[in-house]
C-alpha cells in the first residue's frame, strides 16, 4: 500500500514540474528578448557599416575606442550621483564635467579636464560627443578625424536598431490624428 502512495506522489510531483516548466517556457517564448550591447559584436558591425573611405582610415581598435569614449560621455552626462559604483566617486553632476581619457586598451589614463565644457549639464547635444571624443583622441595621440568619429557614432545607431535597443524614427504627426 505504501508503494501506491509513493507512485501517486511521484506522478503528482512530475506532473506539477511539467506544468510549471511548460508555463514558464510559454511565457518566455512570448516575451521580447532584451537588447544587449555587446562591444565586440558592435565593433565589427559598426566597422562594416561605415563608408569605405572611413574603413581605410580607422581600425577596429579605433572603433572600439570611440565607442568606449562615447559610453564614458553618456555615463557622465546621465548618471545620477548615487548611481556611481563606489561612494567616493559619487559627486554631483555639473555643467562642464569632462569625460575620462582612455588609452588604446580602454583603460582610463587621464581625467579629461582639458576637453570642451558641457554647456548643457545632463543634456547631451548631438555635436558634443564628436567634439569631446575628438579632444580626447588628440590628448591620447590618436589620429582620428572628426568625420570618422561622426561616422562611427552614426553607424552605432544602426547597430542599436539592429539589436532592438531603439526603434525607427517616430512620425511627426501627433498620436490619434
Amino acid at each position: 500500500m505504501t508503494w501506491v502512495f509513493a507512485v501517486v506522489g511521484l506522478v503528482a510531483v512530475v506532473l506539477l514540474g511539467l506544468v510549471l516548466v511548460g508555463r514558464e517556457t510559454a511565457r518566455l517564448a512570448g516575451a521580447a528578448r532584451p537588447a544587449v550591447f555587446d562591444l565586440a559584436e558592435a565593433t565589427v558591425f559598426i566597422a562594416d557599416q561605415v563608408a569605405p573611405e572611413v574603413q581605410a582610415r580607422i581600425s577596429l581598435d579605433d572603433v572600439r575606442w570611440i565607442l568606449l569614449a562615447d559610453a564614458d560621455l553618456l555615463e557622465e552626462a546621465t548618471a545620477d550621483p548615487d548611481e556611481r559604483r563606489y561612494p567616493w566617486s559619487r559627486h554631483p553632476l555639473v555643467a562642464g564635467r569632462p569625460i575620462p581619457v582612455r588609452d588604446a586598451t580602454g583603460e582610463v589614463v587621464g581625467s579629461g579636464d582639458e576637453g570642451p565644457a558641457d554647456p548643457f549639464g545632463q543634456v547631451v547635444d548631438e555635436d558634443l560627443p564628436v567634439a569631446r571624443i575628438f579632444t580626447v583622441a588628440e590628448e591620447t595621440g590618436r589620429d582620428l578625424a572628426d568625420e570618422d568619429i561622426a561616422a562611427v557614432l552614426d553607424a552605432r545607431l544602426a547597430y542599436l536598431e539592429a539589436i532592438g535597443a531603439i526603434g525607427g524614427q517616430a512620425a511627426d504627426s501627433p498620436p490619434g490624428s
